[in-house]
């Protein structure tokens, strides 16, 4: 039996496992992908919680590509530069009006990242949009977990943890956007 995957979602390099932190595949700088409606509030936070190690919209070109996959945030681990690719995912797209990141939909775009050494974390925009810094105490302790830096998850360590969400398929996220879902979520959190 498949269960169906829950956010966050984090996917793990086997080079990391191997203490080889360094990506094989460096950003090439900031893209010009859509920021999400969700995304300047969670970069805020971001911001406060791991200062300078965020950077927003970072540009990763896989090998044998003509056009390059943008991270929504990229944090970078100083002591050993392990990239960490964290992505806000909605269930319908505003500007296409089309079901967006639901299960298999992102599994080629995560495989290069995974492949170049980046940690995949994802999360639904709902968490982003209503745990802000729950969703960075998750990023510290997965941060914590696979370096031993322990810096941001000592600060977060009284935030209590992130409530999941269930990942959609394709034919429930439609159902979402039938229902108004995102917009009511969004509407929530003004």
């Amino acid at each position: 039996m498949n269960e169906k995957p829950v956010f966050p979602i984090v996917l793990i390099p086997p080079t990391v496992n191997s203490r080889e932190y360094i990506p094989t595949i460096l950003p090439m700088g900031t893209g010009t992908a859509p920021i999400g409606a969700s995304e300047k509030l969670f970069g805020d936070a971001l911001l406060h919680s791991f200062g300078d190690w965020v950077k927003p919209q970072q540009m990763m070109l896989p090998p044998g590509h003509e056009l390059h996959y943008t991270a929504d945030f990229l944090i970078v681990e100083p002591t050993t530069g392990l990239h960490f690719d964290i992505e806000v995912d909605e269930p319908i797209s505003f500007s296409t009006g089309g079901a967006t990141h639901f299960i298999g939909d992102d599994d080629y775009r995560n495989k290069c990242f995974v492949d170049a050494g980046w940690v995949v974390i994802r999360f639904a925009e709902e968490q982003v949009s209503s745990q802000p810094l729950r969703c960075c105490r998750f990023i510290a302790n997965v941060i914590d977990k696979f370096t031993g830096n322990a810096a941001a998850a000592v600060k977060l360590v009284d935030v209590p943890r992130v409530d999941k969400v269930q990942q959609w398929t394709k034919s429930q996220a439609l159902k979402l956007k039938k229902s108004k879902y995102r917009q009511n979520y969004l509407e929530a959190r003004k």
